[in-house]
């Protein structure tokens, strides 16, 4: 119950600037778009619908429960993974802002009925940043909170992101020589693609140590082939996917023409993230680090 405060405030989405002169009351949630922060905000309550289907990794038990609880709003996909939904669908929760992908809903009809669309930075279009950073977290925590008036409690969220990758930093191994690569995975086909430095994968495998194979892109994400990972060659593979389990995506890596000759599979070195856990930043970008350290 932290005190709101700092009004009016103008947040940037994408390609607009939206003054806040208030707190808003109700949300409507395309996907599961910064979810987390809302819940460490303690905000979550002031998700009155949501749509997509995604729910958070089942490791957290009690942000699921909450994400659960919420009415569900029928929708379609952006065709990236994202909810999307029409604004009379929108308009009929009667929400005061809308979280989600910038192609989640119509910007331009929400605006003219008064309903501002926020969507963080990496899900705007032509999204790229130099190299992420776990900065990235901190200003998406800053901005939400500012939205909704609770700075005071976003320094105490912000304040645990630090310890928590202190801690995964002095257990990473001193050397930072291991090489790695992260896939996501689809099962039926033989397409992959992976991170460059735009990605949270970036800073996931620096504060565990690791090198990106991949970091000389700052793409967040492209398509990979076989070819290009068997000249890199890294010593770790992290898979993603969507929906599958840990043991299915090793599976589906493995039917990859190619994949017996990499030396992360033949030493056994591959593991699985779930790509919750990365992108976009927010904190379960911080528990990514956490899981990949232990994995």
């Amino acid at each position: 119950s932290a005190t709101q405060t700092g009004f009016p405030v103008t947040i940037t989405s994408c390609s607009e600037s939206v003054e806040f002169t208030k707190a808003p009351e109700r949300i409507l949630l395309l996907s599961e778009t910064d979810f987390s922060i809302l819940y460490d905000l303690g905000l979550a309550d002031k998700v009155v619908a949501k749509s997509g289907n995604r729910r958070i990794d089942d490791s957290y038990p009690e942000m699921n429960k909450a994400l659960d609880a919420i009415p569900q709003l029928e929708a379609g996909d952006t065709g990236t993974g994202g909810a999307k939904v029409s604004t009379e669908a929108a308009l009929s929760v009667n929400p005061d802002v809308v979280f989600g992908y910038d192609e989640g809903a119509d910007r331009e009809k929400l605006k003219a009925s008064g309903v501002p669309l926020y969507s963080p930075d990496a899900m705007c279009p032509g999204y790229t940043t130099d190299h992420a950073s776990y900065d990235l977290v901190y200003s998406e925590i800053d901005k939400i909170a500012a939205m909704f008036g609770v700075q005071d409690k976003a320094n105490e969220v912000k304040d645990k992101v630090k310890k928590r990758l202190e801690d995964v930093e002095k257990n990473a191994p001193s050397d930072a020589s291991a090489s790695a690569a992260a896939l996501f995975v689809m099962p039926g086909t033989t397409e992959f693609y992976t991170y460059g430095t735009s990605s949270m994968v970036q800073p996931i495998f620096e504060v565990n140590g690791l090198k990106n194979v991949y970091d000389d892109s700052k793409e967040r994400v492209f398509e990979a082939s076989m070819e290009s990972l068997l000249e890199k060659d890294p010593e770790w593979i992290v898979l993603m996917a969507d929906s599958s389990t840990p043991e299915e995506a090793k599976t589906i890596l493995k039917s990859y023409a190619g994949a017996d000759g990499l030396q992360a599979v033949k030493n056994d070195q591959v593991v699985y993230l779930p790509f919750v856990l990365t992108d976009p930043p927010t904190t379960l970008s911080v528990d990514g680090a956490v899981k990949l350290g232990e994995l």
